[in-house]
């Protein structure tokens, strides 16, 4: 979604979401699971009489942990999945984990995450009000994305813009992301929004984000500190990458189609988003349908689409092509199973 909040109601949003969730610790052979539902000793069965609701990212984490293959958990009747996964919660032995309290955490009664005692609760309030106090009114917030696994929130500097070609503006941003479940790491990286189609392009530094982490040994003074020097370094890479953006406008790209397929090749794409990636590059500018601009902005309008994380992978992606341009299409593709089909939004409109 497009916002046109202010960093404070991002922060009162947050604050509101979070008022429905709840954690738990309970050691592991004191769970069990019924249904597909999960259940632990000390659960009030007046409030949860159905036990706990497990979302997809809660049952991969139940599955890596019991060591039970997900793709196979899924495949099964409810009635062996049951009885798998009861066997290694209570199974005897020698796995370290065995007597280790597991924290779980809850929204009503969904089960979002399965995590250890060595996680570090950052949560996305937290995040967003060390956000506001480093940013104050300087940025404005472009987009907002909540799921339940994963925070985006991108903001962006009027005051650093500049006309890549007549009528098409770019601003230099940050993007910043987390999970409360484990899924992601806190990260900052840099950004370049196109205002014309709201397209977004995250920059890679060395390949790594400028801020990558993890929900272990963290504080709230270190969290703060690091936020800032990343918010601070990732306006100096995206003001300069808007040059390269800009340079891109000039360089064709032969073969064009077979460039796509290159690319939706060795990064996994889907054919539905790649049939979406040629469509999007027709509708570019006269003379912009062969560069690596286009083709760039035609991968980043088609990410608009997927879900949250994975549009998010395919703008970094992106990134990376406008950073290498022609360097990257002569490389050989690496086949890979499709990737991003678990959006609902894939088909074109």
């Amino acid at each position: 979604m497009t916002s046109t909040m202010t960093l404070r109601e991002v922060s009162e949003r947050l604050c509101a979401e979070e008022e429905t969730h709840w954690d738990t610790f309970t050691p592991r052979h004191r769970l069990r699971l019924q249904q597909g539902r999960l259940f632990y000793a000390q659960m009030s069965l007046a409030n949860f009489p159905q036990g706990l609701e497990m979302t997809p990212w809660a049952t991969t984490q139940l599955c890596q942990r019991v060591k039970v293959p997900t793709d196979y958990y899924r495949r099964c009747p409810a009635f062996l999945q049951d009885a798998q996964v009861n066997h290694w919660l209570w199974k005897q032995g020698d796995d370290k984990d065995e007597g280790e309290d597991w924290l779980l955490r809850m929204k009503g009664d969904k089960l979002r995450g399965i995590l250890s005692r060595k996680y570090t609760r950052l949560d996305n309030t937290e995040v967003a009000k060390t956000v506001e106090s480093l940013c104050k009114e300087r940025f404005d917030v472009e987009w907002l994305a909540v799921t339940d696994e994963s925070l985006h929130l991108r903001l962006i500097d009027p005051t650093l813009s500049r006309n890549v070609l007549p009528g098409d503006r770019v601003c230099a941003g940050i993007h910043i992301g987390n999970s409360e479940v484990g899924k992601r790491a806190v990260t900052v990286d840099a950004l370049v929004w196109r205002l014309v189609c709201q397209n977004g392009l995250i920059r890679l530094v060395k390949g790594k984000s400028l801020l990558y982490q993890r929900h272990i040994h963290l504080s709230k003074p270190m969290l703060s500190q690091a936020l800032g020097n990343a918010i601070s370094e990732a306006l100096v890479q995206s003001t300069g990458f808007m040059e390269r953006m800009s340079q891109a406008t000039a360089e064709t790209i032969p073969k064009m189609e077979e460039a796509i397929a290159a690319l939706s090749s060795s990064w996994g794409l889907s054919s539905v988003t790649s049939d979406k990636v040629k469509h999007t590059l027709s509708t570019e500018p006269f003379g912009q349908q062969e560069t690596l601009y286009g083709l760039v902005n035609a991968f980043t309008q088609t990410a608009q689409t997927l879900n949250p994380d994975d549009r998010y992978s395919l703008e970094v992606l992106s990134g990376t092509l406008l950073e290498k341009g022609l360097s990257l299409l002569t490389t050989k593709p690496k086949p890979q199973e499709p990737r991003y089909d678990s959006s609902p939004h894939l088909a074109l409109t």
